[in-house]
């Protein structure tokens, strides 16, 4: 397996801390992501017209097109942009597609890790590793069960499909 430079792996954990601040609702900015008590579900009325500040999905909308609404970052600043935080990541093929809702990056990692963050400090909130079959080489071609490039979120759910072809859910 080939391991991913040093500057590619500095290179990922800028983009995402860029990201996981960009996003950050404005409100998020001095405080931090809400607690369990005020988690806010997740419906399908936010999935088909997503706030502005939210990722709630691989590409943001249902369209797939990519595009955020937010406006503090354009061409006149964006070179004034500076990494605010980092964090390391499960060693393994960095192909993930973070979820941002509610100043909380939701970071799916290699082999079945995921880790909720807040993406205004980069502290971690929870991380779940599921256990993973120690024979699954045998039966999923090379290192492709390392893979984990997007998660979904509904209700109070994130939703995840393992290496092995299972669906679990977890409370967000």
């Amino acid at each position: 397996m080939q391991m991913p430079s040093p500057a590619r792996t500095v290179l990922v954990l800028l983009v995402v801390g860029i990201l996981g601040a960009a996003l950050a609702p404005a409100g998020s900015i001095v405080a931090h992501a809400q607690s369990e008590a005020d988690f806010v579900p997740v419906t399908d009325e936010m999935l088909q017209d997503p706030p502005a500040s939210e990722w709630l999905m691989w590409r943001r909308t249902l369209d797939g097109w990519g595009y955020s609404p937010l406006d503090r970052i354009d061409r006149s600043n964006v070179g004034e942009l500076r990494m605010v935080w980092s964090r390391a990541m499960t060693e393994g093929r960095q192909q993930g597609t973070p979820l941002v809702y509610d100043g909380v990056m939701y970071m799916p990692n290699p082999a079945d890790v995921i880790q909720a963050i807040d993406a205004v400090t980069g502290d971690l909130r929870w991380e779940y590793r599921r256990e993973v079959p120690e024979d699954i080489g045998d039966y999923v071609f090379n290192t492709l069960w390392q893979n984990n490039r997007n998660l979904a979120i509904y209700g109070s759910y994130i939703i995840d499909t393992s290496a092995d072809d299972h669906i679990f859910a977890l409370d967000a």
